[in-house]
């Protein structure tokens, strides 16, 4: 079955109207705060090393950059769990039956994080390795399998290895569809922050970061941020919605 973009669109802004108040809490909670604190905590990356540099230039400006990945990964490591865990949290809240509310939802989504997480790294690096090196194959490894969370919702017994096959299996023939909603959600991920990100790094090169000033700036990026990410949840939910219905699922 071909996926019913508009369709899904719909579906999920009808989600989003019904239940705005449980999904802004939690995304505000698992994706919005995690985002801003790393907008305040963690120190702009350094450049990437530049092709057209010296070998030793590039070594030198590697090895920086890599002891700003080293230095500041907890706090990426902090927030990806919560944001993992915001997600299913919304998955498991929309679509299953059996909690009746989200504190439900909530509770039942602590018993799948971990076969989440797991799933997630086992994607990790082809999808990594793809993108870094063809762009391409990395969103389709990502698009075939942006249904793991709500598989893993709504199809209770699978493992992390059997939600991820269920995902590639639910999204055959429509790769290349999905692989361009990923690509134009990780573009609007980076490209609506950039501008307050950016006003954000001018005035601390300039030493006028003033506290309140910079909280107000990330606080906008983070709140965009956090919009492209529920809006991503949501589309999934629609898109899974869709294709397990003709499944028979």
């Amino acid at each position: 079955m071909k996926i019913n973009v508009p369709g899904a669109f719909a579906d999920a802004w009808s989600l989003f109207r019904r239940h705005t108040e449980a999904l802004v809490a939690v995304a505000g909670l698992f994706i919005f705060l995690p985002t801003l604190a790393l907008l305040l905590l963690v120190p702009a990356a350094p450049p990437w090393p530049d092709s057209a540099a010296s070998d030793a230039q590039i070594q030198a400006d590697a090895a920086i950059f890599a002891n700003w990945i080293v230095d500041n990964a907890r706090w990426f490591l902090v927030a990806s769990l919560a944001s993992l865990y915001g997600s299913l949290a919304i998955c498991t809240f929309l679509l299953d039956s059996a909690c009746v509310d989200l504190r439900a939802a909530l509770q039942r989504a602590v018993r799948l994080l971990p076969r989440y997480v797991l799933a997630a790294l086992l994607i990790l690096l082809p999808a990594s390795l793809g993108i870094f090196v063809f762009v391409l194959p990395g969103l389709y490894i990502l698009g075939r399998t942006t249904l793991i969370a709500p598989a893993l919702v709504r199809e209770k017994s699978l493992t992390a290895t059997s939600a991820i096959m269920r995902s590639s299996a639910l999204t055959r023939r429509n790769g290349m569809m999905l692989a361009g909603l990923t690509g134009l959600g990780l573009l609007a991920g980076q490209m609506l922050p950039a501008p307050f990100q950016s006003i954000d790094i001018a005035m601390r090169a300039v030493g006028a970061a003033n506290p309140v000033m910079v909280t107000i700036v990330d606080s906008l990026a983070a709140v965009l941020a956090s919009i492209v990410a529920l809006a991503t949840i949501l589309m999934r939910i629609a898109i899974y919605r869709q294709l397990a219905a003709n499944s028979g699922t």
